[in-house]
């Protein structure tokens, strides 16, 4: 996403000034609000949410061909188109998963070894820490553990959205600490800080979040209910010979460590599974294609509500910023900015509000960084300190917004699989995304008190000038 650097205050977009530019925002979060409270939520139940902000914002720009162009970029950008790849091809993987009869066969070695369901969430956790840190993607974690850990955790009665939170916590620890997540090397290239440093300087702070995550996800998981049905599932031997299809999702992580893209890994791990299936004769010709109930419709099908929500996301994103709401956010967070503790505090509060008007903690490292650079460097403010306030804060909040892409793409997964509701949605399972709360409470507590901070010497020279 690209965003203008500054608005005149003399031609305001909107009506009701400063209140009308916001309302594109306000009208989202609010309707999703109300559809929560009334029992409508859901990806698809937020739709209306989405239509409302249309409608406010086409009344409350002065200019209807402003309004327009807002929109038409909204539809068009990048990111959403390959967040609508990613999300078709996911929901594929987790298809051919679930017709594999993998969870019925990994079921039952649990069973056996009687692991613990409490023990779960932790694991949910550290399977995704992993698969993030090697990846450096937290799409790539989330879209090969969750076609295989949701089914498998609800299964044995872990509740739903207890899952999910730990899947996306680990998800978040790569995408906040890995070197070649986009995250690291935005947040470190927008300090002009080398990503080697910057990694081995946030280091601790993850850990601590990370060690924290970990205590809360056994404690949780021993503390909530268990629903039951469990135990003649483990012991349905079955399909013990599906425990075969873990080479799918394995597969993803192999070719994604050997440098191919996502939508590769994905498309060849794909090919593989229904190759598989075709042969223990899980599936026929007509299971794949039918157009009423085939693997593939469905699986299309099965994303389709997510991907429409993300569309009004996208849109409203691009209506606040021609509105001029992000603008005028940014300009006085800037004047607030008086000594190297204020400046961390305004560069702080700058990449949370951003992250939550954004819905992305990842667009707001790349859109705040170079403001956050200019506003430390005048108190010789360490680049990696900034970097890590930046990509902590990101992802930290990011996260924890439910209309963030990340969160949604884990959404519908979770519906993909089978093991939930069409009407789960991440409001069900980002108060249980204990890492990113982790993030945030530690990096505002260094913020605040100044543990780690460290000035830089006067004659210091930028990463990309070395």
């Amino acid at each position: 996403m690209t965003y203008p650097t500054t608005t005149s205050e003399s031609e305001p977009r909107t009506y009701l000034g400063v209140f009308g530019s916001s309302l594109p925002l306000l009208t989202m979060i609010g309707g999703m609000i109300i559809l929560v409270a009334v029992g409508q939520g859901g990806t698809k139940g937020f739709w209306v949410a989405g239509y409302a902000t249309l409608v406010v914002s086409f009344l409350i720009f002065r200019d209807k061909d402003v309004f327009q162009k807002a929109l038409i970029e909204g539809i068009r950008d990048n990111v959403f188109a390959y967040m609508i790849a990613c999300f078709l091809l996911a929901g594929v993987l987790a298809k051919i998963l679930t017709f594999s009869h993998l969870v019925d066969s990994l079921l039952y070695f649990m069973g056996r070894l009687n692991v613990p369901v409490g023990l779960i969430p932790l694991v949910c956790f550290l399977i995704t820490v992993v698969l993030s840190v090697s990846t450096g993607s937290a799409a790539a974690a989330i879209n090969t553990a969750g076609p295989v850990m949701v089914p498998l955790g609800v299964a044995v009665g872990v509740d739903p959205g207890l899952l999910c939170g730990a899947l996306l916590s680990g998800a978040v620890f790569g995408d906040n600490l890995a070197p070649i997540s986009d995250t690291t090397i935005a947040s470190s290239l927008t300090q002009e800080a080398e990503v080697s440093e910057v990694v081995r300087s946030r280091f601790k702070y993850a850990i601590i979040a990370g060690v924290a995550s970990a205590v809360l996800f056994v404690a949780f998981g021993f503390l909530m209910p268990v629903g039951g049905g469990q135990e003649s599932a483990a012991l349905d031997a079955t399909y013990v010979s599906s425990i075969a299809f873990l080479v799918v999702p394995v597969l993803v992580l192999v070719l994604m460590l050997r440098g191919a893209g996502l939508f590769t890994s994905l498309l060849v791990s794909e090919i593989v599974g229904l190759v598989m299936l075709f042969a223990f004769g899980y599936l026929d010709f007509t299971s794949l294609v039918s157009p009423k109930d085939g693997l593939v419709v469905t699986a299309f099908e099965g994303m389709l509500s997510s991907i429409v929500f993300i569309l009004f996301i996208f849109v409203m994103v691009s209506l606040i910023k021609h509105s001029g709401f992000l603008d005028y956010v940014l300009r006085f967070l800037q004047t607030k900015a008086k000594s190297a503790q204020s400046a961390e505090v305004v560069s702080g509060a700058m990449v949370t509000v951003m992250s939550v008007a954004i819905s992305s903690g990842t667009t707001a490292i790349a859109f705040c960084g170079p403001i956050v650079n200019k506003i430390a460097r005048p108190f010789r403010l360490d680049r990696r300190r900034s970097a890590n306030i930046l990509d902590g804060l990101g992802c930290g909040t990011g996260y924890l917004v439910p209309t963030n892409p990340g969160c949604l793409n884990l959404a519908a997964v979770a519906v993909a699989s089978g093991a939930v509701a069409e009407g789960f949605s991440p409001v069900n399972f980002v108060v249980f995304n204990f890492h990113s709360m982790a993030l945030f409470v530690v990096f505002w507590f260094a913020i605040l008190t100044g543990w780690g901070r460290t000035l830089e010497d006067p004659d210091a020279v930028p990463a990309q000038a070395r």
